[in-house]
């Protein structure tokens, strides 16, 4: 047995996660952060892009789904294959906030089962008048979840708490 458990004692995992949330939340733009460690401006996404993470034991296959209305119908069939979710949320974007809960409620309800890890980012922290992280998650109905979730302020612009929840993200993975 010595020699199996040693064959396979370093293999790697694999991960496959989606980033969704509406357009223009940022999602792009904290992948290519996480890819280089600094702001790069990006486009809108059209479809799916797909982006693969290696990490130290991870390997972690990442679909960067468009927020645009037009392009949430197929979310559904990437999302149930998915083994977490990211969900960014513009928090300066009062305006959008009721779509954003209902997109978010129905993506959890009708695409994901309970084992499914899920991180929700409320991304433009650097930018003023944002909502509340509290008033958030009691707004978006976070708190009655019943699968392993946490929520973290980031910026896409600055860096600020992306590395810090993708940690929690990929420790949830290799746990």
């Amino acid at each position: 047995m010595g020699f199996l458990q040693n064959l396979f004692k370093n293999r790697t995992k694999h991960a496959d996660i989606t980033i969704c949330g509406l357009d223009d939340a940022g999602k792009t733009t904290i992948l290519r952060f996480l890819e280089t460690g600094e702001f790069v401006d990006t486009t809108p996404t059209m479809g799916v892009n797909r982006e693969t993470l290696h990490l130290p034991g991870l390997q972690i296959n990442v679909f960067d789904l468009a927020g645009q209305e037009d392009f949430r119908n197929m979310w559904h069939s990437i999302n149930e294959k998915s083994d977490g979710i990211v969900f960014v949320v513009d928090r300066s974007n009062a305006v959008r906030f009721s779509e954003a809960k209902e997109v978010f409620m129905s993506t959890i309800n009708a695409q994901l089962d309970n084992d499914v890890t899920v991180l929700v980012l409320l991304n433009k922290s650097d930018v003023p008048d944002v909502i509340d992280k509290t008033q958030f998650i009691t707004e978006f109905g976070l708190i009655d979840l019943p699968f392993k979730w946490a929520i973290f302020e980031t910026s896409a612009r600055t860096g600020e708490g992306i590395f810090h929840s993708f940690k929690w993200f990929v420790e949830e993975f290799l746990g």
